[in-house]
């Protein structure tokens, strides 16, 4: 028979396992092992990551509204002094100043001009080849405009195109800065007139009344020409004054220039 001290502590021990049961019971029901975390985690839906942001753009200089544009380079100013090496002829080569040769300063300084783009080097033309020339372009005159002793810039410019095979542009309203513009580009400039406003000395007086020059340079005052009116018409200075006084358009109607219709042919090669 137990004695009453061996009552109490049969019953201590059974507290203490009944105690022990129920802590293992707790720890069960509210801890995981570590195989079943990973694989909970492994099984749990994936949140897909934001997209990464843009990489920024470097800032685009804000221009500034009260400050002027930058100006543009300005243009080259031409040269003081120029001169295209056109080759020279009368426009009657043997001396023969009969009608057809009195009028053809038209036909010579075609000629010239071609030449020139031609690439011919010589500083005057031989005669042979001038007179060879002047027919064929009075023959074209008369099968195009049933005429030849005067065209006018028009048809001058026609006959350039069409016979030379060159550019050819009627400037009206040209300054002096125009045509030194024109020649700096390697351009020849014909230019029609009234011979007698022209003021040469070597013309015979009183001069031609409608004549036609080549333009090929200028100096600090005055243009280069080769007129063909004269044969000593090479390297020939004019002042602009002059020039511009006496340019004009020939007027078929009235077989007079027209003073008032200032042009000039620019010729160039295509």
């Amino acid at each position: 028979m137990l004695q009453p001290h061996h009552h109490r502590i049969v019953a201590y021990v059974l507290a203490g396992a009944i105690l022990c049961a129920l802590a293992v019971n707790y720890i069960n029901r509210h801890y995981q092992p570590a195989k079943d975390f990973e694989q909970i985690t492994a099984e749990a839906p994936r949140v897909p990551s934001p997209n990464p942001p843009p990489t920024p753009k470097p800032a685009q200089p804000t221009p500034n509204p009260g400050q002027p544009s930058p100006a543009p380079s300005p243009t080259p100013a031409p040269p003081k002094t120029f001169l295209l090496k056109v080759p020279f002829t009368s426009q009657a080569p043997t001396a023969n100043w009969d009608e057809l040769h009195n009028e053809s300063c038209e036909e010579a300084s075609a000629i010239m001009a071609y030449s020139y783009y031609q690439g011919e080097t010589k500083p005057t033309l031989p005669p042979a080849f001038v007179e060879q020339e002047i027919t064929k372009l009075t023959q074209w005159e008369e099968n195009h405009f049933g005429y030849h002793l005067d065209i006018n810039s028009q048809e001058t410019a026609q006959m350039v195109r069409e016979v030379y095979g060159l550019n050819a542009k009627i400037l009206t309203n040209f300054s002096e800065d125009d045509i030194k513009t024109e020649l700096n580009q390697n351009h020849l400039v014909l230019f029609p007139s009234n011979g007698k406003l022209l003021g040469n000395p070597n013309f015979r007086s009183p001069g031609p009344p409608y004549h036609m020059i080549v333009i090929k340079g200028y100096s600090s005052s005055q243009f280069i020409t080769n007129d063909p009116g004269t044969r000593k018409g090479m390297n020939y200075p004019y002042s602009y004054t002059t020039l511009y006084n006496a340019n004009g358009n020939f007027d078929h109607a009235s077989h007079v220039v027209d003073l008032k219709d200032k042009n000039v042919i620019v010729v160039w090669p295509r």
